[in-house]
């Protein structure tokens, strides 16, 4: 018997995976006196390691070849070339990352840029919607006092319903009147200044071109 131990002197919590080396060296306990050969439960107890080993190194094999196949697949799909770049492919891949890097931070300025001027727009709109009903109210108030005076000019019987029904027509006409026009101004300014935020810059578009020539 060599150094190497026999299948038997192998406890199970002491497994360990088959190598080409354990295989060639291993040795079986010979059988008892009066009998030719190595230990039958020794040998197929070694066999069934074996084929344990085999299957599980097979199925490892699967493994990896369906994760392959699976990343050739997203590779695929995603328009990228599953080969090894050659040094002009990774060339032109260094490029394409710096200009969508360049792309990306001229996106993060610009939204950055459009949100702070879409808040100060809507301020601005709220002071002159403020502004507006403010003016409205007072210009109003000035219709609804002459619409009184004209109605008290006039001759014959007067009553307090029939002046305050006078009072409230001419405010809620001149009221409706003033916020009507001045809204309407104010919306076609907006309006104007809410499509500016869809323009793109021409540096923008620029580096798209960059980046499709890169990729032809």
């Amino acid at each position: 018997m060599t150094a190497e131990m026999s299948w038997a002197d192998h406890p199970d919590r002491e497994r360990q995976p088959l190598t080409p080396d354990r295989i060639r060296k291993q040795e079986f306990s010979r059988t008892p006196l009066g009998r030719r050969g190595y230990s039958e439960d020794e040998v197929r107890s070694f066999l069934y390691r074996v084929a344990e080993d085999v299957a599980a190194g097979d199925k490892e094999k699967a493994d990896l070849r369906a994760y392959v196949d699976r990343l050739k697949q997203w590779y695929k799909e995603h328009g990228i070339s599953a080969e090894p770049a050659g040094p002009q492919q990774q060339a032109l891949s260094v490029d394409a990352i710096n200009i969508l890097s360049r792309a990306q931070q001229t996106a993060d300025v610009q939204i950055a840029e459009a949100e702070d001027y879409a808040r100060r727009i809507l301020g601005e709109a709220r002071q002159q919607y403020e502004m507006i009903l403010t003016e409205a109210q007072r210009q109003a108030e000035e219709a609804a006092d002459q619409a009184v005076g004209a109605y008290r000019s006039r001759g014959g019987e007067h009553g307090g319903e029939a002046e305050e029904l006078e009072r409230q027509i001419a405010y809620l006409r001149t009221f409706a009147d003033v916020t009507r026009v001045q809204l309407r101004a104010v919306l076609a300014g907006l309006a104007e200044e809410v499509d500016k935020l869809g323009h793109i810059p021409d540096q923008d578009n620029q580096v798209l071109q960059s980046f499709s020539h890169a990729h032809r």
